[in-house]
């Protein structure tokens, strides 16, 4: 468990308890049903992780981290805008299946890796190079350039895009010897890629930082438009109620008089605070009866979604959570007494070239063909032994938890 599985369920609780309804709007999103896909919403959503501290990887829910990392690769290494070249199908969904004549089958348009490896920076000495190869240069041979950034939303392009980037912009800092990013992205839907981005480029600025001598710093991220789509809203609430339920019994179970005393003044206050929370409202609150709730809920395949929402916006639950979840916040420190885990980012040391680095994932074949409207790959995923990457005490099967059912995805 890190400070960025709390960050992620503040990110829940915010949108949950304060979110706005966009039900009087025409959205695009559909359901695989045909129905919209409404959400509700916030406005400017920031979270700052620091790499020296822990890797930002959620713990709360099971994170299919190695194909996280294989998409980034597949964007910023590889520069590929085709599924071919991806080792999951997470794309399939937006990728040409000859609808799209102007394109290759597989290909997403000109979006993404297209606008990655476009040779479009003319360099001093008159050649053209492009995005990725510009920072990597600057890094290494101008780090105090403040102008060391990618941009992918092409507006010239994006007609021809066929989803247009939602993260589009990273500005990189170097300061003190330490790599530092900013990551702007215009929408989040916070369930289904709520702690997948955060993953992805704490990987991808761990791994620039190797290749151009300097240390993983902070990650910035800055969303524009962060929301929750009305078939997530049980669900986001069920990952918080399952994770303040474990919170509280670890700390009951606990032998709090040994944990204060190991701890520092500031991090005693804080336990002392959140057990005196707990044990105010024990008779008020009941974690598991509405963890029950919301299973039986979405389960009931009931479609009054902002109706439920009103109800926990009620229940003295999510009032207890909000304020635990954010104490928890601030106190990372508190995590680690009650026993949970610090995931670890591990990378090759040896490697000192960007485009050397070896996916967590691999497919043992890579033609790609259209049957029966559905896309058909040679060959199966595996797990790549020459990878780079390793992820270490990371046990989202002890502390966090999966949904019983597929989580549904907009389109």
């Amino acid at each position: 468990m890190s400070k960025a599985d709390y960050q992620l369920l503040g990110n829940y609780l915010n949108i949950l308890i304060n979110g706005k309804d966009d039900c009087k709007e025409n959205v695009r999103p559909r359901w695989e049903d045909g129905s919209p896909a409404h959400t509700i919403r916030v406005f400017g959503a920031v979270n700052r992780y620091n790499l020296q501290d822990e890797f930002p990887i959620a713990s709360v829910r099971k994170l299919y981290w190695k194909s996280a990392i294989d998409e980034v690769l597949w964007l910023w290494q590889k520069k590929s805008n085709n599924i071919k070249d991806l080792n999951a199908t997470i794309w399939d969904q937006w990728a040409n299946k000859g609808e799209h004549p102007d394109q290759e089958i597989g290909s997403i348009g000109k979006a993404y890796g297209y606008q990655y490896g476009k040779k479009c920076i003319k360099t001093k000495d008159g050649k053209l190079i492009d995005q990725v190869d510009n920072v990597l240069h600057e890094l290494k041979f101008n780090p105090s350039n403040r102008r060391i950034l990618t941009e992918i939303f092409n507006h010239e392009e994006a007609h021809e895009m066929n989803l247009c980037p939602c993260v589009h912009e990273a500005t990189f800092n170097v300061n003190d010897g330490y790599l530092n990013m900013t990551l702007n992205q215009r929408s989040h839907d916070t369930l289904s890629a709520g702690a997948w981005n955060v993953i992805q480029y704490a990987a991808l600025l761990s791994m620039i930082a190797q290749v151009t001598n300097l240390k993983a710093g902070e990650l910035l991220h800055i969303v524009t438009d962060s929301h929750c789509y009305d078939k997530h809203i049980p669900m986001e609430f069920e990952v918080v109620l399952n994770r303040c339920s474990l919170i509280q019994k670890r700390l009951f179970e606990s032998n709090l008089n040994k944990i204060l005393d190991d701890c520092d003044e500031r991090v005693a206050e804080d336990f002392k605070e959140i057990i005196k929370i707990l044990k105010e409202k024990s008779d008020l609150i009941d974690f598991e009866k509405e963890i029950k709730t919301a299973q039986n809920f979405r389960k009931s395949k009931d479609n009054h979604y902002f109706d439920y929402l009103n109800y926990i916006r009620k229940t003295n639950e999510i009032v207890v959570a909000n304020t635990l979840i954010n104490r928890m916040i601030n106190s990372p420190e508190i995590d680690k007494k009650l026993g949970f885990y610090t995931p670890k980012l591990v990378i090759d040391k040896n490697i000192d070239d960007f485009y050397k680095f070896e996916s967590p994932r691999m497919r043992t074949g890579t033609n790609l063909e259209v049957v029966d409207g559905k896309f058909l790959r040679e060959g199966n995923f595996t797990n790549n032994p020459n990878s780079s990457f390793n992820i270490v005490d990371y046990h989202p099967e002890i502390e966090g938890m999966e949904f019983d059912e597929i989580v549904p995805v907009a389109k």
